[in-house]
């Protein structure tokens, strides 16, 4: 299982994306694809702010048909285990003099819960944690 970070979702849904991005996500099973629940409050923070701004609820209605539509039963959430996790996680990191942020950390322990590679930009947020990480804008086909 691959989960997307913020960063590659939003990537995908751009009129131009990455080439490599849209090279990578070819080669995917799209079965194997998920979300999770703070991939989606981070695209929804995003959404909402353009609509207060622009007035425009176009994003938000994307965001509805992507979590409708392409990732139906596919948003992974926070629950217990993963809640634990992200604890340790912060701990972890900020023992080490390497503060994490909140976002970043819920993902993180929800694909560790879910034995999930995480396919991000932002690789470098995620060192030291063991993670199963994938650049898809450094990927090549």
């Amino acid at each position: 299982m691959i989960v997307l970070d913020t960063n590659v979702v939003s990537e995908i849904a751009l009129r131009r994306p990455d080439a490599n991005v849209v090279a990578w996500m070819a080669q995917q099973d799209r079965s194997e694809l998920s979300i999770c629940a703070p991939v989606v409050a981070e695209l929804s923070y995003g959404a909402h702010r353009i609509l207060l701004r622009d007035k425009n609820p176009k994003h938000l209605g994307a965001l509805s048909l992507l979590i409708s539509g392409q990732f139906r039963n596919q948003v992974l959430v926070n629950d217990a285990t993963s809640a634990m996790r992200f604890g340790e996680i912060l701990a972890k990191r900020e023992a080490v003099g390497r503060p994490m942020g909140l976002m970043d950390a819920m993902i993180a322990a929800i694909c560790f819960v879910h034995d999930a590679t995480l396919a991000t930009r932002n690789v470098r947020d995620f060192d030291g944690l063991d993670l199963r990480l994938v650049n898809p804008f450094e990927a090549r086909a």
